[in-house]
Order: C-alpha cells, then structure tokens, then sequence
C-alpha cells in the first residue's frame, strides 16, 4: 500500500511516498523514473519501521556536502565558540544588527 506523506515542500510536484520493502522492489524502476523527472524522495518500510530513504543523486550530493561541513573542526569550533558566547549574554539583538547599529 502506498500512502502519500505531505512534508510541506514548496515544491507541489515533489514526490513524497512511503511504501514496504517489497513494494518498494517490485517498484523501483518505476520509483527511479520518478524521483528523476519529479524530485521528492519516498521513505521505506519494514515492518512499518522506516529503514531507508530513496533520493535523487543531486540531493545526495547535497545531503553530504552538508554532513561533511558539518563534521568540519572549524566550524564545531565556531559554533562551540557561538554557544559560550550566548551562555555569557554577548548577544546582539537581530534589530540592531539588521539597522547596522552593532
């Protein structure tokens, strides 16, 4: 069985779909043809407990050119750094920043 899952993309032709394993075999040609021409991904089940996500290679790429920038120590380091700062009260309010007053 095939449900649609509506996750609030911008994008209204973006393909949002969960289905079992098994379907998801028998399917994936057609599931391939799909997520190439529409984009979106669809979840897969077993046992209804989700242990996949098929996606375009695009978004792939993307989805790891994030991860690996996330893990980056400089960047760890700027948010570790952005924390403490937060916890000591050295904030700027968005107003201020925005009006260039900071």
């Amino acid at each position: 069985m095939t449900m649609v899952l509506l996750l609030g993309y911008p994008n209204s032709t973006m393909l949002s779909n969960v289905m079992g394993i098994k379907q998801f075999q028998t399917q994936l040609p057609m599931v391939a043809r799909n997520i190439k021409a529409m984009g979106g991904h669809y979840l897969v089940t077993n046992r209804n407990e989700p242990v996949m996500v098929a996606i375009s290679f695009e978004d792939y790429q993307s989805v790891e050119d994030i991860l690996l920038e996330m893990n980056s120590p400089a960047l760890q380091k700027d948010v570790a750094d952005g924390r403490r700062e937060y916890l000591q009260g050295k904030t700027t309010k968005l107003s201020d920043f925005l009006a260039g007053t900071v």
